[in-house]
């Protein structure tokens, strides 16, 4: 018995020093992932020329009809990562990029990337989506409360409406929030470095909130 008590000394901190770290990593990993996409956009000032075409599933001129109705992820082609599958429209801001699943380096120097632990549009929950100050995302400090949003997909254009923006550390984890909660409507985040005619590092991200006014629900299978 005595031995045995012994021995709990020893395997009881460790059990708990386990739970801990296993939980701190299951709260932060989202604010580590949004530090590690705000590297990228610091670190990729300029934007190349590509000689091979991209990896697309998005046609540009093709018409989708019926797009108010409601999807089955069944009826999805969803992208892989480094795939561009759309493209984000900001009238007010002169803004027409290149959608890229992912926000890995080269998606970010292509186009603008959505974080692939955030949902597609459609989807119940938030979409969160990176670009570079220097390049596509260099005037979405002009969009207002109100301004719309247009998300062109594979599957379906959605158009949401700006809400709110505010300007947050990189690494502020009340500023994407919203990305861990799955059940409270269909939103987006749109996100990019700050000052917006800052290059090189920099603290500061911009954050533009929008809601989901039309486009094609994706409901999960049943």
């Amino acid at each position: 018995m005595k031995n045995k008590n012994v021995w709990a000394y020893f395997y009881m901190p460790i059990l708990f020093l386990i739970i801990g770290y296993g939980t701190i990593y299951i709260l932060l990993s989202p604010v580590v992932d949004l530090v590690s996409s705000s590297v990228r956009l610091i670190l990729l000032d300029t934007k190349p020329t590509f000689n091979k075409a991209d990896n697309s599933i998005f046609d540009e001129n093709k018409e989708l009809k019926d797009n108010n109705k409601t999807l089955s992820q069944n009826d999805i082609k969803y992208p892989t990562l480094g795939v561009e599958y759309g493209q984000v429209i900001v009238d007010k801001a002169k803004i027409k990029a290149k959608l890229y699943f992912g926000d890995s380096p080269e998606d970010l120097r292509r186009g603008v990337g959505q974080y692939n632990g955030s949902v597609f549009p459609g989807e119940e929950g938030t979409s969160l989506i990176g670009g570079h100050n220097t390049t596509d995302f260099g005037t979405l400090n002009v969009v207002e409360t109100n301004d719309p949003i247009v998300i062109k997909t594979n599957y379906g254009t959605y158009t949401y409406k700006v809400t709110s923006k505010r300007v947050a550390k990189f690494d502020d984890p009340t500023a994407i929030e919203s990305i861990n909660v799955r059940n409270k409507g269909r939103h987006l985040i749109l996100y990019t470095c700050y000052p917006i005619e800052m290059i090189g590092l920099t603290d500061d991200r911009l954050f533009v909130y929008a809601d989901l006014v039309s486009g094609p629900l994706i409901e999960p299978n049943k």
